[in-house]
């Protein structure tokens, strides 16, 4: 009688295993297929996406037209630890893609904007101390860079470029 009643729990439990594997076949895996083919989409979507921004802010150096300004500009710097007034000599030129359909737009014009773009400069540049200034270059010539953009409403400039700064 035990072996009877133990081969029944036996079937009983293969059946319900059979049960079991046959809603992870029908139900489980369609579903799981489905939402691999999403996320599959959207992977691509995502890396053309990528390749595309990557592709635009790859500019030949042939195509890099540079328009310097025609005076150094002399930056009051933000007051340091010492309390002494401290200045930025600063170079300054602008690399513009010559490729970018706005260049042709202001290329002639560039030095119309000059007090313009010498303000955007002297204010990101004014924000930071005489010791700040050199070890955050890069940060200011982004935002720089970001303002120009702004201004333009274009990113024909590609790059900022300040040469041998001069910090006192």
């Amino acid at each position: 009688m035990k072996k009877n009643i133990l081969t029944i729990i036996i079937l009983a439990i293969v059946l319900i295993n059979a049960i079991l594997t046959g809603v992870l076949i029908f139900v489980i895996v369609p579903a799981s297929n489905k939402t691999t083919r999403l996320v599959n989409k959207v992977a691509q979507v995502i890396e053309l996406e990528l390749e595309e921004t990557d592709k635009d802010k790859e500019i030949s150096v042939a195509d890099l037209v540079t328009y310097k300004l025609d005076d150094e500009l002399t930056v009051n710097l933000k007051k340091s630890s010492d309390g002494q007034t401290h200045y930025a000599l600063v170079p300054v030129s602008l690399s513009m893609n010559s490729k970018h359909p706005d260049y042709e737009i202001y290329k002639d014009k560039m030095g119309d904007y000059e007090g313009v773009i010498k303000e955007i400069i002297a204010d990101e540049i004014q924000k930071h101390t005489n010791d700040e200034v050199l070890d955050k270059k890069n940060e200011i010539k982004n935002a720089v860079l970001t303002r120009l953009h702004e201004y333009f409403k274009s990113d024909f400039i590609s790059n900022v470029n300040f040469g041998n700064m001069v910090v006192s």
